[in-house]
């Protein structure tokens, strides 16, 4: 328990320079994707699966109720309303998971968890989004398993986050046939590391994460200076950011928005790249000068960033982008002039129109200056992060 004491302690003076953000409310947020189309990661139950676990859960709950403890489950209040207790989590590490660890979310508006680390701090509460992030939703049935800390086997660690894995009893072993707990959209529920680094709410929850070892001080450091410039604001990553760290790393589109945006991040680094009309044409108005983005198909694909093969692009590094899922496809009634815009194929690359008006697959060469400014510009800052990464692997 010393030892314990002294890390927490060590802990509050790395985390004295983190100031409150205007947050007064104990919310709990997604980020790491764009939260409906996430069913189709790696990282995330599909629907096929999440079916499967549910029907397991039915079988084999009528056989392991005696697992779940009744000590966590709340008590009904007046109107068959459970009422809210607090959970104290010791571990968010999976190979110390032990059966007093389990949870039960099952019903509630809200849930409030206190960390072992540092048990004479208050916690905070965790809630379920409605879909479209309208409001708030009890948690789901068969909510009940484990918080844990996830991070990719290769992935920075600027990726990790804490989610809740379903699972049909309390005995930890069922962990691996669960499933991380989903949100109506699709999406995945979790708090993402940049939103624990910057929210004075989850102090506790930095506290646990240094006292277990899961992060240092320097990456919660890091994920606090991450941010671009938008217009006059500066964001940072949260809720909906969708993180990408290698090449080849699928993550979907929407073949009907005018620009994707997401993060592209390191081990000590991490940049916003907004990349425009990337499927749209621009159309002149009729009798105008005007020039205005028409969305020739609409649907969603999946797309993954690749080093360039192409004869032209030999001894650079440049970047392209491959389709590898088209989800759905739909086109617009008519339209002379975007009915030569290429459609979108499995397997071909995403297009561009030059300015002579030919096609040709889109490409960024990252060490390739900006014309008048003799340096990179933010989409090759952003993109050089993926060949740091492939050179430290």
């Amino acid at each position: 328990m010393a030892s314990v004491n002294g890390i927490i302690s060590a802990s509050k003076l790395r985390l004295r320079h983190w100031r409150n953000v205007r947050d007064s409310k104990h919310l709990f947020y997604v980020a790491g994707c764009h939260t409906r189309s996430l069913a189709y990661l790696p990282s995330t139950c599909n629907n096929r699966v999440q079916k499967r676990c549910a029907s397991s859960a039915k079988v084999l709950l009528s056989q392991d109720r005696h697992h779940i403890p009744k000590s966590d489950t709340p008590p009904t209040a007046a109107g068959g309303r459970r009422r809210p207790s607090a959970s104290l989590v010791r571990t968010l590490k999976q190979t110390r998971l032990a059966a007093e660890d389990f949870v039960d979310l099952t019903g509630q508006i809200t849930k409030t968890v206190r960390f072992s680390a540092a048990p004479e701090q208050p916690g905070f509460s965790l809630r379920y989004w409605r879909p479209g992030g309208r409001g708030y939703a009890s948690f789901p049935p068969d909510s009940h398993g484990f918080f844990y800390w996830h991070l990719e086997p290769d992935a920075p660690p600027l990726s990790g986050q804490v989610r809740f894995r379903t699972t049909t009893s309390s005995d930890p072993a069922t962990f691996p046939s669960g499933c991380d707990l989903q949100l109506p959209d699709g999406g995945t529920w979790n708090i993402s590391l940049f939103e624990i680094a910057r929210r004075s709410q989850y102090s506790v929850l930095r506290a646990h994460l240094l006292s277990e070892k899961l992060v240092t001080a320097k990456v919660l450091d890091t994920a606090l200076t991450i941010s671009a410039q938008r217009g006059a604001s500066i964001i940072h990553p949260g809720a909906g950011s969708l993180l990408i760290w290698k090449f080849g790393q699928i993550f979907p589109v929407d073949l009907g928005h005018v620009a994707v945006s997401f993060w592209v991040i390191g081990n000590s680094a991490g940049e916003r790249l907004h990349l425009q009309r990337l499927f749209s044409v621009g159309v002149r108005e009729s009798g105008g000068t005007r020039i205005v983005n028409y969305m020739p198909f609409t649907g969603q694909a999946l797309v993954q960033f690749e080093r360039s093969t192409l004869p032209e692009h030999k001894g650079t590094r440049t970047v392209v982008l491959r389709i590898v899922k088209v989800i759905a496809l739909t086109k617009p009634e008519a339209s002379e002039d975007v009915s030569e815009r290429p459609e979108p194929q499995e397997g071909g690359l995403v297009m561009t129109r030059t300015v002579g008006r030919q096609w040709t697959p889109w490409s960024l060469d990252v060490d390739q200056p900006l014309p008048g400014s003799g340096s990179p510009g933010p989409s090759a800052k952003a993109l050089t992060i993926l060949f740091d990464n492939e050179a430290l692997q």
